[in-house]
């Protein structure tokens, strides 16, 4: 499932028409879409009321078809026009199908009788186009029918919602039901537009994904089907050595946490064999918690950080492992910058897969190229300070598009980019978009990156039995875990709240959404 901008919905509308499918026809699937959802909603509409309240525009034409095909049921419809007659081609023509028909009643806004006490309420006024604020008499008018006991359904998105922000109007109507077209609208995931959406349902109109995978650096929303396919099945037959060994170099003296929330991610998220590779303080606080992890005990620099001195007892255990997550709490330092540079090179000529977070991408900031050089399979997991770094732009440019930032990144890297937020973009440099919309202001304290780490490198590393030729195993792990990530701190809200939680109280839940994918 896919989604779009206005803009981008027109660009899939185009393609499908050029496949031979007609604009009218796509109404026609569109209304009839509609109308099937309210029709499933009753045993039967044989005699309720509805009430169909069309805009000028193509959602208006939606609307006539929805009339149509509930009086062919028997329903009893007012179709209540906010304009004299509809301004598109199709929409016209549409209109024209239900004006001579005697069993649909036909009256403007005005003259509509908005205090009947209808069963079933219809928003086809403005359809994905719309910004701004409603006019006044159709704000009016919806406040009033989101106080009805009806079922009460809004084609394409509810009017007065803005399709690219979320932003909504006063007076947008609250929806039970939201029928969306072709792909979700990226407003409809955001706030306040979700919460008047009620339950989004996105219709297949006769716009396939070849129509939106033509176009180009359009996200694939992230769900429980795609998490699982990224979630390696386990039965009677495997062991810890089917599911890889995964090498974590993280920690220094003063960020021993970080160290210890990836190898609970990790460990959660289904690493057959976990080792940490760190400084003495860090594997005595980690190893006094956690005991299904080994240590690999490593020297100290100065300051705490892990000394460049264990370049080749870190290259002998990266040589060994199957994937490598590097840069949770190792500071940066001359020593750091070395370790990332080597280790990265091995990757490449070993190819072996590497997690890049934290302090690991804050050494990269000023010489990116290395990772395309090594031509290691790499996943980065910035925040958005990180991304601009990395892109040396301020982070006010990469918050106002994190999707172009990420695919930029993952352009010049040649890596998966999981950009972190709400949502998260992840970005791979064949073009291909995913975003999650999982999680929730909970995790807005420190340590939840190093979570998220660990769990994108223990779905990495599970799948050890598929081969790493190319990005696609990594985009989908990388994707999988944000989305388990946000959902597992979602459920976790639910019971601690967000002001409570932490990000190891998600973790913890990691169980409950494995569950939920059947892994």
């Amino acid at each position: 499932m896919h989604i779009a901008t206005p803009k981008q919905m027109k660009m899939a509308e185009a393609n499908a028409v050029s496949k031979g499918t007609s604009y009218l026809q796509l109404m026609e699937n569109a209304g009839k879409a509609a109308a099937e959802e309210i029709i499933n909603n009753f045993t039967s509409i044989n005699g309720k009321r509805a009430l169909i309240l069309c805009g000028k525009g193509n959602n208006g034409g939606d609307g006539f078809v929805i009339a149509r095909l509930l009086c062919e049921k028997g329903a009893d419809v007012t179709v209540s026009l906010t304009s004299e007659k509809p301004e598109t081609g199709i929409a016209f023509e549409e209109f024209s199908k239900i004006a001579e028909l005697p069993d649909i009643t036909i009256r403007r806004l005005s003259e509509t009788d908005l205090d009947i006490e209808y069963d079933i309420i219809s928003d086809c006024i403005f359809g994905t186009g719309f910004h701004g604020e409603l006019p006044e008499n159709i704000a009016e008018a919806l406040k009033k029918m989101s106080g009805k006991n009806a079922l009460k359904v809004a084609v394409d998105i509810p009017s007065g919602a803005d399709s690219i922000s979320g932003k909504c109007s006063e007076g947008t109507l609250h929806a039970d039901i939201t029928v969306t077209f072709g792909a979700v609208k990226a407003g409809m995931l955001h706030s306040p537009a979700k919460e008047h959406c009620g339950r989004i349902i996105t219709a297949d109109i006769g716009i396939d994904d070849s129509c939106f995978e033509a176009i180009g650096g359009i996200p694939v929303l992230m769900d429980l089907r795609l998490a699982a396919e990224a979630v390696p099945v386990r039965d009677e037959n495997c062991h810890k050595g089917c599911f890889g060994r995964l090498l974590i170099i993280a920690g220094s003296d003063g960020m021993s946490g970080a160290a210890a929330m990836n190898v609970t991610g990790a460990l959660r998220s289904g690493a057959g064999l976990v080792r940490l590779a760190s400084v003495p303080r860090v594997i005595d606080r980690v190893g006094s918690g956690i005991y299904e992890c080994t240590f690999t005990e490593l020297s100290p620099a100065a300051d705490g950080t892990i000394s460049k001195d264990n370049i080749p007892l870190l290259l002998s255990a990266a040589e060994k492992s199957t994937t490598i997550s590097i840069g949770s709490g190792m500071g940066v330092s001359e020593d750091s910058r070395e370790i990332i540079r080597k280790i990265i090179s091995l990757c490449g000529e070993k190819n072996i897969p590497i997690v890049i977070d934290a302090d690991g991408l804050n050494c990269l900031a000023g010489c990116i190229d290395i990772i395309r050089n090594a031509k290691c399979r790499a996943i980065l997991t910035p925040h958005p300070a990180e991304l601009g770094r990395l892109l040396n732009v301020p982070t006010a440019q990469v918050t106002a598009d994190r999707q172009s930032a990420a695919m930029r990144l993952s352009e010049l890297t040649g890596a998966i980019v999981c950009a972190k937020g709400y949502p998260t973009y992840i970005a791979s440099p064949e073009g291909n978009v995913c975003a999650s919309f999982t999680g929730n202001g909970g995790l807005s304290r420190g340590g939840s990156g190093d979570v998220l780490t660990g769990i994108i490198s223990g779905l990495v590393c599970a799948n050890n039995r598929e081969t790493f030729a190319d990005n696609s195993l990594l985009f989908k792990a990388a994707s999988a875990g944000a989305f388990i990530f946000g959902l597992a701190a979602d459920i976790e809200a639910e019971e601690l709240s967000m002001t409570g939680m932490l990000p190891t109280d998600a973790a913890n839940r990691l169980p409950y959404v494995f569950s939920r994918l059947g892994r």
